[in-house]
């Protein structure tokens, strides 16, 4: 292991706590919104599957395991609708709260909100195309993803995209040393942190993937980042 590597570190993030106010939830949730829409890749997971999804007369689906606020859900439905047609988007996650948060107050939502359990998912086999997650990966041991994994395999029909964190130094000490400035809740900055210490490297979650499923591929994503993908 590279000594810009470092040991993975699990922890409990502050987000994950029911009990947090929701004026840091909220701030802590657009921190991440903000993380996705400038560091996240979700170019790189929007790419993956413009290239797998619609089939002519046939309406596509994804399903967003982990969605938090749903941000990048309803970015997905933006930016491949126009190359898909029609095309249904579901969010969920285990605190409704997260959910409720992104929903937009002046306009019908755009995805389908659902709280639910990521270890057993409230779908029939095979209900979605694609089922996909972002920055949820890290949160989980190897065990637990494998479990994870093994749900998104069931739901869905074409293949699954987890788009997360690589751990590495070089993350680790930019949040420590801008953090305060880029995020607007002190959550954001001490999860930031842990997020990354208990993040995986490409080739551990390639290897946690692969025991799920032989098709699993771990690729880098440009800065910090991987994909996990696998086809049905």
């Amino acid at each position: 292991m590279s000594l810009l590597v470092p040991p993975r570190s699990p922890s409990r993030e502050l987000l994950d706590d029911p009990s947090l106010p929701d004026s840091e939830m909220r701030l802590s949730l657009e921190d991440i919104d903000f993380v996705h829409r400038h560091w996240g890749g979700s170019r790189a997971l929007v790419r993956h599957l413009a290239s797998r999804l619609g089939v002519p007369g046939r309406p596509a689906s994804i399903l967003d395991v982990g969605a938090g606020s749903a941000s990048v859900a309803r970015r997905l439905r933006s930016n491949l609708s126009n190359a898909t047609g029609e095309l249904r988007v579901t969010a969920l996650d285990v605190q409704w709260r997260h959910l409720a948060a992104g929903r937009a107050s002046s306009a019908p939502d755009s995805v389908a909100l659902v709280a639910a359990d990521a270890f057993r998912l409230p779908f029939a086999d095979q209900a979605f195309d694609f089922a996909v997650s972002a920055l949820f990966f890290h949160h989980f041991s190897p065990d637990e993803n494998r479990s994870i994994l093994a749900e998104l395999v069931r739901v869905a029909r074409v293949g699954f995209a987890v788009l997360d964190l690589r751990r590495h130094r070089i993350p680790l000490a930019v949040i420590a040393v801008a953090g305060r400035a880029l995020f607007r809740s002190r959550v954001s900055v001490l999860d930031g942190l842990a997020s990354v210490r208990q993040a995986y490297t490409t080739a551990e979650a390639q290897a946690i993937a692969r025991t799920v499923t032989s098709t699993a591929r771990a690729v880098r994503v440009f800065p910090y980042g991987l994909l996990v993908t696998a086809d049905a």
